[in-house]
């Protein structure tokens, strides 16, 4: 399953995933159970051992989305984002076996924080580029301040040396007496003087220089020291954060090798690998975090220093506003929140939830879970309005007798979804008693147990003595009733529910769904036309295998207004359900039968026939299209009923009519008139008016140049869920035969009194 878009289930919370084996169908329950609990197997792992990310859009119907979420944590830009917002995505990745992440992923919010992120890295590498600015500028004036005060030094030592020689030089002229020695000296003195006013000078300039280099430096004042300070902090958090990502890494290579791993020494060996490397990286997290800290504040009074502010002032602003600030949401800190007031998703297994024969008393009072059949029981004592603390009356006559009432009450409910029967009449009770242990058992006796049966007129027998069916079933009864009566909302997953159930137990499983559907969200697999209602085909999802071959191959969600996209084999199921529907129906078509060409048709007829009042006066017959129309009329006509045939006015019908004219009414041309009838129209939602087509069937104010039918087939639209949807607002009242104009009644009506004349009303 790479990836299944965007899919909803269905408004009335039952959703059937319908597809051939192998198609993906048990990976989507298995994905949404993983999303829930968020543990994964090496065996739901890709062929690339590449880890899943599941992604969940949830309705939040009764509050807005801030309304879960602490205001003072929310970024202010991102609060009114939130002011009407009543849903939102939520997502589950693995980066190992045993290590996930729980986010946020809906498109707003991660765009928000992308954004808010990308600002303040913007706004940090700004304040970063400042500060290195200033240190390079800095240590650059430090380094010319000590070469100038090199130079100085060297020119100071020979200006004095000058001095000297100048000194020397007027000392030689006055004790000299000779005049040529004199001027010797006096000609020396002045090539000294010379030069020693030239380093004179030089020192003054460069004095100058030096004073200006000093002058700037001393210009940045307390700048100069935190871009220092900002550095080495930054220098060392780098370092931290590369080390805690090594380790990181180095512990995320053990754990996988280690859920690779079947050797039982091996495995010992990496456990304490794993134990060593844990410890180490939480230290490191530890440190890694107070780094993190003190780079945090360093750039928030860095920011405040270049602007003008003094460094002690700005340290007590940014410690005042850490003080004060709550720290915003993360992506995944959200996730966590909102996590608490998701429904669980919970996978029914056969048989994980069986009954048992016995229980202790004392696993019930110690919530001993590993104890046989404890959940089981649990639910049962659930749904009979009890907990273990009920069998803490001491009275045995009182717990006896509420016993006995319970039995009865518990029964009733059952049949109420259980309708097969052991024989004719005879049909099952459910019954638990207080017992206690014998002598038999020393270490146990007089010790309270609970025993359950499941009875009939003939046996008393153990759940474990009864049929696969029955125990499946009664686990599975148990398992919705109790997590319907539940104050923790549910997504009940079922993995081809009914397997070893007769069809009639399989239909009580749809009933079982109906019934609890308000207090649950049901979403199964299944290959079974007993578990597909004819009448809901919205709770369908198809899935199928589309692209690639094999393993490769990509599995693809088909939603209910697009099934007609679906192949045959995966849409088999539905098909049968309408043969099915004829079989079941085989003692009642003696007479006013009229064949239709698909289910979008049977629906639209017979919401017609609630629009006008003619319930149950013709018996419509759905055919998987109209080439499969002489494969029905061969069907009636072995079984010796009386039929008539609705064909469209396209191509194809009149194909179809000119073989039925030939082959099933021998062109008898009265006969053919009375039972074939050919619609003046393509397809029976041409019938409706442009206007009422838009209104009620597409629901949309839009302009079709094309016809009603044309328009489904261009846009790729499934005209077996519009028909559906037609009927169930005819159905619930929300169309009525005053809703549509005169003519689209007049179309309807026309027809209607072909069909009546044709089936002979």
């Amino acid at each position: 399953m790479i990836d299944s878009k965007v899919n909803y289930l269905s408004s009335d919370n039952i959703t059937a995933l319908i597809g051939q084996n192998e198609s993906g169908k048990t990976t989507i329950l298995e994905a949404l159970h993983s999303f829930s609990n968020g543990i994964i197997s090496e065996d739901m792992l890709r062929s690339d051992s590449a880890f899943p990310e599941i992604a969940c859009y949830f309705e939040f119907n009764d509050k807005y989305l801030k309304d879960y979420l602490d205001l003072e944590k929310i970024p202010n830009g991102l609060k009114k984002k939130l002011e009407k917002k009543t849903g939102i995505w939520l997502e589950r990745s693995w980066k190992t076996l045993t290590k996930n992440t729980f986010r946020c992923s809906d498109r707003e919010l991660v765009d928000f924080y992308e954004n808010l992120s990308e600002s303040h890295k913007s706004k940090v590498e700004t304040i970063y580029n400042n500060i290195k600015q200033i240190n390079d500028e800095t240590n650059e004036l430090r380094g010319d301040i000590r070469f100038i005060a090199k130079d100085k030094a060297e020119l100071l030592k020979e200006t004095e040396d000058l001095s000297k020689r100048l000194n020397k030089t007027k000392r030689s002229i006055d004790r000299a007496k000779k005049p040529d020695l004199i001027q010797v000296y006096q000609n020396e003195y002045e090539a000294t003087n010379k030069i020693y006013i030239q380093k004179k000078i030089d020192l003054e300039a460069i004095l100058k220089v030096l004073n200006d280099k000093k002058n700037k430096l001393e210009a940045y004042g307390e700048k100069d020291q935190l871009a220092e300070r900002f550095l080495e902090i930054k220098r060392n958090f780098d370092t931290e954060l590369e080390n805690y990502h090594k380790r990181n890494d180095e512990l995320l290579y053990f754990e996988n090798l280690q859920s690779k791993t079947i050797n039982p020494k091996e495995i010992e060996l990496l456990a304490n690998n794993i134990e060593y490397l844990q410890i180490e990286q939480k230290k490191l997290h530890n440190i890694f975090i107070e780094a993190q800290n003190k780079l945090d504040f360093i750039e928030r009074v860095a920011e405040k220093v270049l602007a003008g502010k003094n460094t002690r002032v700005a340290e007590s602003e940014v410690k005042i506003e850490l003080s004060k600030q709550k720290e915003f949401y993360t992506l995944e800190e959200i996730g966590y929140v909102l996590s608490k007031h998701l429904p669980i998703f919970e996978f029914f297994e056969d048989f994980s939830s069986l009954l048992p024969n016995r229980i202790d008393l004392a696993d019930l009072f110690d919530q001993n879970i590993s104890a046989e059949g404890y959940k089981a029981v649990n639910n049962f004592l659930s749904i009979s309005g009890l907990n273990a603390g009920f069998f803490k009356q001491e009275n045995d006559r009182i717990l006896k007798q509420r016993i006995e009432n319970l039995n009865g009450e518990i029964t009733i409910d059952f049949h109420e979804f259980w309708s097969q029967k052991i024989g004719k009449q005879n049909k099952i009770h459910l019954n638990f008693e207080l017992e206690h242990y014998d002598d038999s058992i020393p270490e146990k006796s007089g010790k309270p147990y609970l025993e359950f049966w499941i009875k009939d007129n003939y046996e008393r027998l153990y759940p474990k003595q009864r049929s696969r069916g029955v125990r499946w079933f009664l686990s599975f009864y148990l398992e919705l009733k109790a997590n319907a009566m539940s104050n923790q909302k549910k997504v009940l997953l079922i993995d081809e529910p009914g397997l070893s159930l007769h069809a009639k137990a399989q239909q009580d499983v749809l009933k079982v769904f109906d019934n609890m559907k308000n207090d649950l969200q049901i979403i199964y697999c299944t290959h079974s036309t007993q578990l597909i209602d004819k009448e809901k085909m919205f709770r369908i999802l198809a899935v199928e295998r589309k692209e690639g071959e094999g393993i490769n191959s990509q599995s693809v969600i088909i939603d209910s207004k697009s099934l007609k996209t679906a192949n045959n084999e995966t849409m088999m199921p539905v098909h049968s359900v309408f043969s099915g529907h004829i079989i079941k129906e085989k003692s009642i078509l003696k007479t006013r039968n009229l064949i239709v060409d698909n289910i979008s048709t049977f629906y639209y007829l017979s919401a017609f026939s609630k629009l006008f009042s003619k319930n149950g006066e013709v018996h419509y017959i759905p055919s998987n299209g109209v080439k499969e129309i002489p494969v029905m009329t061969n069907l009636l006509t072995g079984w010796r009923t009386d039929f008539s045939v609705l064909l469209p006015g396209n191509t194809e019908g009149q194909k179809v009519f000119e073989e039925l004219k030939s082959s099933i009414f021998i062109n008898d041309i009265e006969l053919c008139r009375n039972k074939l009838i050919l619609m003046e129209v393509e397809d029976i939602v041409d019938l409706f008016s442009k206007f009422d087509f838009k209104k009620h069937i597409l629901n949309k104010r839009i302009g079709i140049p094309e016809s009603n039918s044309e328009y489904i087939e261009i846009n790729n639209l499934s005209g077996n869920y519009l028909a559906s949807q037609f009927a169930s607002m005819v159905d619930n009242g929300e169309i009525t035969l005053n809703h549509l104009d005169e003519e689209t009644t007049s179309a309807i009506s026309k027809l209607i009194g072909l069909i009546e004349i044709s089936v002979n009303l």
